[in-house]
This record gives C-alpha cells, structure tokens and sequence, in this order.
C-alpha cells in the first residue's frame, strides 16, 4: 500500500470533516460506488461491444448525477459541501474508464485521493481523472522554485480573497439586501463591484488551493485567465472557470455531437450545455434562466459572427469587451439575487435610472482600477493573458514586495464575510 497515499487519503477526510462532519459518509460512500463502479466497466470492455459498454457507463454516470440531484433539488437533506465538484470528478472517472484513458485500473487508495483531494474538494478546480490520477505515481519533488511560486500564490491567492472579494462583499451585501432604497447607478455600480467580487473570491480560491496542490507535488489547471478582457460570451467561458469549461466540453459539449452535426444542431448543444452549466450551479429557477441566457447570448453572436466573416477581427475587439461585460455583468445579478423578482427589481431600477439613496464604495474604484491595470498589462505585454508571475526570492525587490503583500493582507484583511462564494455551491 502506498503510505503517501494513505495518509493524503486521511488528511483528505480530516479536513472534509472539519468543513461538514455529517456529509463525510456521503463522500467515502459515492467515492466507493465511483471505484466499484469502474472497476465493472473496466472489466467489461472487453466483453461486451463498445456500445454496450458505453450504455453501461451512461447508467452509472445517470446514478451518479440522480444522487447529486436529489441533494441539490430535494431540500430533504442540505447539500455536502463540494459535492457539486467532487461527483464531477467522479463522472470523469468513470467516463475516462470507459474511454480507455488508463494504461490500467487505478487503485481504490488513488480513486479515493482524487476525489477527496482536500485543496480541491470544495470548490475546485475540477481535475479531470485522466489528468489528475496519472500524478499519483509521478508527483514532482519540492524545488526551490515551486516552493517560492506556491508562496508567491498563496499570499496573492489570500489578497484576492481577504482584502479584495471579502471588502466588496461588505459593500455588496449591504446594497443588495434593500435595493429599493438605493438609486439606479448605485445598483449598477454594486452590480460591478460584484461582478469583481465573485472573480476575486473564486480566483483567490483557486491560487491557494493550486499553490498546495503544487506543494504536494501535483500540478493543477489554471482556473482563470482575465475573464473580464472577454470580447464574446464564448471567450468568456474560456477565460473564465476554466476547469468547469473544459469538464463541460469534454463530458457534455462533444458526446452531444459538439459541433460536428451542422449549425442548428451545435446552437442546441451549446444551449443544452449552458443549461447544464446552470442547473450545477444552483438549484433555483435564477440559476436555470441564468445558464439559459448564457447559452442564448453564445448562439447569438456565433450566429452573428459567421454571418459577418469580418476579415479585420480585431477592429471591434473594444466594443465586443465592453458588451461582454455589461453583458455577463448584468447575468451576475440574478445569480446573486435570491428570487427573480429581486434580480429584477435590480435590473429595472439600472436601466431606468430609478432615484434613490447614493453609496459609492471607495474600494470599487480601487480594486476596479487595479484589475483594469492588469488587464490592460496582459493585453499589450503577454497577449491577452494573465501577467502577473512569481518573482524571484533572490532579488531584494521580490523580497520587498512580498513583504508588502503579506503585510497589506494583514492590514486590510476583512473579516466580517469569510464564506468562500462557490463552496455553496
């Protein structure tokens, strides 16, 4: 048996219970189900014709997602944290399985490390299993350099949440439990500040938990890659919780037919898989009409798009982002809102610019224009994508810097909404 799995298998369980002691059975029990289950498509592929085996591994895939149903839509019991990320990777165990993605079949202590791997486990991201499993057996040594990019992450990852997300929480939430009481362009300057406040709390989340993953030796996918720079709601999905993007893409988008079948059939695949997209983030019709009008915004302008043939993409390329954002921005609102009838009381009072109280939050334009700083960074130093890197410990500028960091952190930290947004999910 190997004893560092073992042991990461314990640690895994340890802190799960610390977050959710009651659902931890849940958890052992599905990663069981998952692994026996696997094991029987294993062992069946070659004994019954592929699509055979294929009918089989939907069946056990369809349990697995019944299971996530019923804790999410039922309201008998609450939903254990992280499920809707870990049965993720449990269908991506079972469909690599059936794929024939592994030279053999992976252990029961691996099959239980991964899906309780405890930096991922509640909010991501989602490792697929034909990525994260293979590690197993070839995790990387703690180098000097990974151990100063981990920390690098780690105090950018807890700025992001503690300083910035959880600042404009503070404000946020204060707009947002009376809306009638505050005038449209401070909704709509609250509508921004949350927009800024899911990707900085998601994003934080996803620096620390890929920083002690790395520390253990795996290498984990980047989450995030300057969503807000988007200039079509496609490329938002690519920017923007990436891992959920692509386990959409692998697991959903291409089995449908991807867009190999002909135009109308790839607008009704994209449509389905947004809906998709939305049912896993939440269990309110806010989250179905959310998942909807994304799926809708994507078919609009793909159709538009092949329509135009623009043989100068670029020249709209500002217009696109800022539509985007207003786009995906005013999408954030229902999903943040608790009925549709708050989302639109929001919405309405944006665009008639409705009178009423004024609270502009300090912190909005500051991190607004810190995040506008890095965008603009990426686009003219590193083509779109994210700029910001580890700096070397052996520069006394790095040193400082880091410092200041963690100091900053210390100094502004707020404390009054420590809540991860996706772990409730």
């Amino acid at each position: 048996m190997n004893i560092f799995l073992t042991v990461l298998i314990l640690a895994n369980y340890a802190f799960y219970a610390l977050l959710d002691l009651q659902a931890l059975p849940v958890l052992i029990v599905m990663s069981l189900i998952t692994y026996f289950s696997g094991m029987f498509i294993h062992g069946r592929k070659e004994k019954m014709p592929a699509s055979d085996t294929k009918i089989l591994c939907l069946i056990l895939v369809g349990f697995e997602v019944s299971v996530l149903c019923f804790f999410k839509y039922s309201g008998i019991f609450h939903l254990p944290v992280g499920m809707s990320f870990y049965m993720l990777m449990a269908i991506s165990f079972l469909v690599d399985t059936e794929r024939g993605e592994f030279s053999r079949l992976p252990s029961l202590t691996e099959v239980l490390a991964y899906i309780s791997f405890f930096p991922t486990v509640i909010s991501g991201p989602i490792m697929k299993s034909k990525d994260m499993i293979p590690q197993f057996s070839s995790r990387k040594k703690l180098s000097l350099e990974r151990l100063q990019r981990c920390l690098w992450m780690l105090a950018g990852g807890a700025f992001m949440k503690l300083v910035m997300a959880d600042r404009l929480a503070a404000a946020v939430d204060k707009v947002y439990a009376t809306p009638l009481v505050f005038s449209g362009a401070t909704l709509f300057l609250t509508s921004v500040a949350y927009t800024m406040q899911l990707l900085f709390d998601f994003a934080g989340y996803s620096y620390m938990a890929t920083a002690v993953a790395s520390l253990l030796g795996f290498d984990i996918i980047a989450n995030f890659n300057l969503p807000y720079i988007s200039a079509s709601p496609s490329e938002f999905w690519r920017r923007w919780h990436i891992s959920l993007s692509s386990w959409l893409r692998d697991y959903v988008y291409i089995p449908l037919g991807g867009n190999r079948k002909g135009k109308i059939r790839t607008y009704i695949n994209i449509f389905l898989v947004m809906t998709v997209s939305g049912l896993w983030h939440g269990s309110t019709v806010n989250f179905l009409i959310w998942g909807m009008l994304h799926g809708a915004g994507q078919i609009i302008y793909k159709a538009v798009s092949d329509r135009r043939k623009d043989t100068t993409p670029n020249r709209h390329r500002i217009f696109g982002t800022v539509l985007t954002f207003l786009f995906v921005n005013f999408l954030w609102i229902p999903f943040r809102m608790p009925t549709l009838r708050d989302a639109w009381t929001v919405f309405s009072r944006i665009v008639t610019l409705r009178p009423g109280a004024a609270y502009y939050y300090t912190y909005t334009f500051i991190f607004a224009a810190a995040l506008l700083a890095v965008e603009i960074a990426g686009i003219k130093l590193n083509d779109g994508n994210n700029p910001l890197r580890p700096l070397p410990f052996d520069k006394m500028y790095a040193r400082i810097t880091f410092c200041v960091l963690v100091i900053a952190t210390a100094m502004f930290a707020y404390f009054g909404s420590g809540a991860f947004i996706y772990a409730k999910f």
